[in-house]
């Protein structure tokens, strides 16, 4: 079957059962009898771990246990058709219990039934039933990971943290948030044929510097409200498919935005059914999203209409800030294990209803109140650079100061791993904790405009300590008591090692290198013993990944948006002698599928046939090329120091990628021969 067809297959069934992929399940209570009893609201739910399948060989079922039958012991056997997929058995001792299964299937949409017993051979029988989709894999692709409630983007874990900003987009706004460590922006917009070539020109300007586009359809979706276009349905219907069309393929492309609180337009969940299913059925590789004002309708209402929900709560001056948390925690209650959670943190003030902005302090409460309570995802509302929303340079430079905090934090923000439990002593601070690969963050935020000394207590630990991880400090913890002082409206994470840490490999031997794994994290996201020498591209980054890596927990992240026009690291002098030898080594990997060169093509493919070559140099004294590859590579370059210089002198190591593209860089040597 050739891909046209088989994508129009699968996407008519789409059209049949989408409402029920997102976590709608039918339950079945059998007595042992033989008779059955009515539906209950206690029932079982399943869905798959991630929004869909394409290159993984394994693969999860997320079942939803019910309250009064956690802890009971269960037979379960999962089956599409005649074939059973996997089958397990146990004590469910959590309210979601993953059922891995090896992944053989063909592109298509799965119908997927799970037979569950209680008590085992004793017990009644449930049923539960949803869908799996396998879909041909593609480079854009983006997956949603229902069980961490983050996303899959270039093959990694995704927290995106950006703004809504303005139409026309300025091009210029990309780069100048980008380097403060946002990943994503969501222009207002308005979709017409004339103006395509607008929408290009941001989105190709986006994928060169690495910023995701979370992309707003909300004149030719939303079928009421202010931002809808007074145009024939069929007409608006239409245009729909024709942006999606156009810009599915587009490496900058994240996520469909398809309605803006359409509780409040009274929008019915019926017409954003239809936009939802028309919009999968063209694009079943990316996820849609919706943002309501009143959470709790999402999920009694439009469940069926998004797969990511948005919450939009503006509370300053008015009302007390923590309105946010009690709203975040509302939707991680109703969607955990289901579908992933976003908030737009207010960023405006000083007009309509709201008469001034926030403090960066309240954004930055707001912010972390999120996070803690389960927010994947943040959308600040809203930009409009250099100083027009918000007008506070300091309330926006705080947040770019969180965006590189939470790009630290984000492996254990979406670790899948179960941490230690933490409690807090302090009414005011609410605390939550994450685990990943033997290190516990716990993170803390003061709801309230006033200084508290805060007790945390670590359930399950002892005695030890605690880094403070963005205030370069370290405190003890005593019988698993933290004990500190939160600043008003403040926030801080504290990061412990439970298990002994071997040392990074490229703090072996006599290496001449300071920081050369990117370790230090003094700063968040930023590499510490360098100067960073400026390319021609505003747009170049360079920051420390704590989701890529070879050894330890972080890499260096170079991006160069266009040929000869990245950033140049210069590491920390070394001190070496005259006549010596010295070894010169790094490891290095590149995402070849990340590489973008702007055409006419507004399918955004990949059309940069140049080597994306790095090069090393050591003072005046050797350069050496070399090409990171797909998977990580030692590179390994020889120098000698004349004789006829000075005895000994101090130079440095440079390192700086000319070709275009994305690479990572870890374990930075230099060692005397």
């Amino acid at each position: 079957m050739s891909e046209a067809k088989r994508i129009g297959k699968t996407g008519v069934k789409y059209k049949k059962i989408l409402s029920s992929i997102v976590f709608k399940t039918c339950f079945i209570l059998i007595l042992q009898n033989g008779l059955s009893n009515p539906v209950d609201s206690t029932s079982f739910q399943i869905n798959t771990r991630f929004s869909f399948y394409t290159i993984e060989k394994n693969g999860e079922f997320l079942l939803h246990i019910p309250p009064g039958l956690i802890n009971s012991k269960l037979l379960i056997n999962i089956k599409t058709g005649a074939d059973s997929l996997t089958a397990w058995e146990g004590i469910a001792s959590d309210k979601i219990l993953r059922i891995p299964f090896i992944l053989n299937l063909k592109p298509d949409l799965y119908k997927i039934e799970a037979s569950i017993r209680v008590g085992w051979k004793k017990g009644p029988e449930y049923s539960a039933k949803t869908y799996l989709s396998v879909l041909q894999y593609k480079p854009n692709e983006v997956k949603t990971d229902r069980l961490t409630g983050g996303l899959v983007v270039n093959r990694k874990p995704y927290f995106p943290f950006g703004f809504y900003c303005y139409s026309p987009v300025n091009l210029k706004l990309p780069e100048e948030e980008i380097v403060k460590g946002f990943n994503m922006m969501s222009p207002y917009q308005n979709i017409h044929p004339s103006t395509i070539a607008g929408r290009k020109a941001y989105m190709d300007r986006c994928a060169e510097i690495g910023m995701k586009v979370h992309y707003n359809l909300l004149s030719v979706s939303a079928s009421t409200g202010p931002k809808a276009d007074t145009i024939p349905e069929e007409e608006k219907n239409r245009r729909l498919i024709n942006e999606v069309k156009a810009f599915m393929n587009h490496p900058a492309l994240l996520a469909w935005y398809i309605s803006d609180e359409p509780n409040g337009f009274k929008i019915e969940p019926a017409v954003l059914e239809k936009i939802y299913n028309t919009v999968r059925e063209t694009d079943p590789w990316h996820p849609v999203t919706m943002v309501f004002m009143a959470p709790f309708m999402a999920s009694r209402k439009y469940s069926s209409a998004f797969d990511i929900v948005m919450a939009d709560p503006y509370p300053v001056p008015r009302l007390p800030i923590d309105m946010v948390d009690g709203l975040a925690k509302e939707l991680n209650d109703e969607f955990t294990g289901k579908q992933p959670q976003w908030m737009v943190i207010q960023a405006f003030g000083g007009g309509e209803w709201w008469e001034r902005e926030p403090t960066y302090q309240e954004i930055r409460s707001m912010t972390w109140q999120s996070v803690v309570n389960g927010s994947t995802g943040i959308q600040y509302f809203i930009r409009w650079g250099l100083n027009y929303f918000p007008k506070s340079a300091a309330a926006w430079n705080e947040c770019g100061k969180i965006s590189l905090e939470i790009a630290e934090l984000t492996p254990w923000l979406l670790s899948d791993e179960k941490p230690l439990k933490v409690e807090s002593g302090s009414p005011s601070v609410i605390v939550t904790s994450r685990l990943y690969k033997g290190r516990l963050a716990v993170i803390a935020v003061n709801k309230k405009n006033e200084p508290v000394a805060a007790t945390i207590k670590v359930n399950g630990f002892g005695t030890g300590k605690a880094t403070v991880i963005f205030e370069n400090r370290t405190i003890n913890v005593y019988g698993g008591i933290i004990s500190d002082n939160i600043a008003p409206y403040g926030s801080q994470t504290y990061m412990i090692d439970l298990k002994p840490e071997a040392a990074p490999l490229s703090q072996n031997g006599n290496n001449l290198i300071k920081d050369p794994g990117f370790e230090s994290v003094f700063s968040p996201g930023i590499p510490t013993s360098c100067y960073a020498r400026g390319g021609e591209d505003r747009g170049a980054t360079y920051f420390t990944d704590s989701r890529e890596y070879f050894d330890g927990y972080h890499s260096l992240r170079l991006v160069t948006p266009k040929e000869n026009a990245g950033v140049g690291i210069r590491f920390f002098p070394c001190q070496v002698k005259a006549g010596s030898s010295y070894m010169i080594s790094l490891w290095a990997k590149s995402d070849p599928e990340q590489r973008f060169k702007a055409s006419a093509d507004t399918a955004g493919n990949n059309n940069n046939s140049s080597p994306q070559y790095a090069e090393i140099s050591f003072g005046s004294f050797t350069t050496a090329r070399f090409i990171p590859e797909k998977e990580w590579k030692r590179f390994v370059t020889f120098v000698t120091i004349p004789s006829d210089t000075t005895a000994t002198l101090r130079t440095n190591l440079l390192l700086t990628m000319p070709g275009q593209g994305v690479a990572w860089f870890d374990q930075m040597r230099v060692v005397e021969e």
